[in-house]
C-alpha cells in the first residue's frame, strides 16, 4: 500500500484474517521493535509473536504450523525417544503461548533472529532442563516407588495409610497401569494440571478450548485412572468382595496427588 514502510507487506502476509483493530496494534508494535533495534527482515515474525501473545487464535494456529518441525528437531537433538518430544514439545508450547505465572514468554520476543530459531533455542533449553532435573532410580539407589512415600505420608485416614504402605509397590504398579493405558491427550492433560500446575483456563486456551472442556477432560481422565487402577489392583492383590470397598477407597484418596507423582 502506497506510502507504508516496506515491512508492512510482511505484517500484512501473517495477520491475514484479524481484525483491522488488531492489524493496527501489530503494525505498532512492529514499527516500535524496529525502533527498538528489531531487524526489519523478521517484521513478520515480530507480528506473528505479537498476535500469540495477545492470544489471537488465528496468530496461534499458524505459529503451530510455522515453528512445529523446529520444535521437534532441536527436542530430538537431546533425545529422540517419542514420548519425551511430545513433553518437551508440551512443555514449550506451555511456557511460549499460555505462560507460566506471568505473560506468555513469546512476548519477550525482539526479533533479532528468526522466530523459528528462537523457539527452537527455548525447547532445547527445556530438553536439556528435562534431562538434567530427571530422577533415574536405578541412579540414586532409590527404590521405584519411593515416588509414592509423600502419597502414604499424607494420608490422613490410618487403615488406608496403613494399606498403602503395605502394598506400596502393587499400588504404584496398578496406578501405572492405568495411566499407560490413558490416550495421549488425557494423559497430557493430567501432567499439565497437576505436574504444571496450570489453571483450568490456561488449559482451554492451550487446546482452544472453553474451560468447562478442560475440567470435563480431566475429570474424565481421572476417573479412567482410578477405574483401572481399583481393577488392577484387585487382581493383583487377589481382594474378596469383602476387602474390595478398602481397595477402592485405597486408590481413589489422593488420586491426583498419586497421579501428579508418577508422571513427574
Amino acid at each position: 500500500m502506497t506510502g507504508e514502510e516496506p515491512w508492512s507487506e510482511a505484517v500484512r502476509a501473517v495477520t491475514a484474517g484479524w481484525t483491522k483493530g488488531k492489524l493496527v496494534d501489530a503494525l505498532a508494535h512492529v514499527r516500535a521493535a524496529l525502533v527498538a533495534g528489531a531487524s526489519a527482515a523478521h517484521a513478520g515474525d515480530l507480528a506473528l509473536a505479537y498476535g500469540v501473545g495477545q492470544g489471537d487464535p488465528i496468530a496461534v494456529r499458524r505459529f503451530d504450523a510455522h515453528v512445529a518441525a523446529d520444535v521437534a528437531a532441536a527436542v530430538r537433538a537431546i533425545d529422540g525417544d517419542a514420548a519425551f518430544v511430545d513433553e518437551v514439545r508440551q512443555r514449550t508450547r506451555v511456557r511460549l503461548v499460555v505462560g507460566e505465572d506471568g505473560a506468555p514468554r513469546i512476548r519477550t520476543y525482539r526479533g533479532a533472529g528468526p522466530l523459528r530459531a528462537w523457539v527452537a533455542i527455548a525447547a532445547r533449553r527445556l530438553a536439556i532442563n528435562a534431562k538434567r532435573d530427571a530422577r533415574p532410580d536405578a541412579a540414586s539407589g532409590a527404590a521405584p516407588d519411593d515416588v509414592l512415600a509423600d502419597v502414604v505420608d499424607r494420608e490422613p485416614d490410618p487403615e488406608l495409610r496403613h494399606l498403602k504402605g503395605l502394598y506400596r509397590a502393587e499400588f504404584r504398579a496398578a496406578l501405572a497401569a492405568a495411566l499407560a493405558r490413558l490416550a495421549d491427550r488425557a494423559r497430557a492433560v493430567l501432567r499439565l494440571r497437576f505436574v504444571d500446575g496450570l489453571e483450568l483456563a490456561q488449559i482451554g486456551r492451550l487446546y482452544r478450548v472453553h474451560e468447562s472442556t478442560a475440567s470435563r477432560w480431566i475429570t474424565a481422565a481421572l476417573e479412567e485412572v482410578g477405574s483401572g487402577a481399583r481393577a488392577e489392583l484387585a487382581a493383583r492383590l487377589a481382594v474378596t468382595a469383602a476387602t474390595a470397598d478398602s481397595v477402592a477407597r485405597m486408590v481413589q484418596s489422593g488420586l491426583d496427588l498419586s497421579v501428579a507423582r508418577l508422571l513427574q
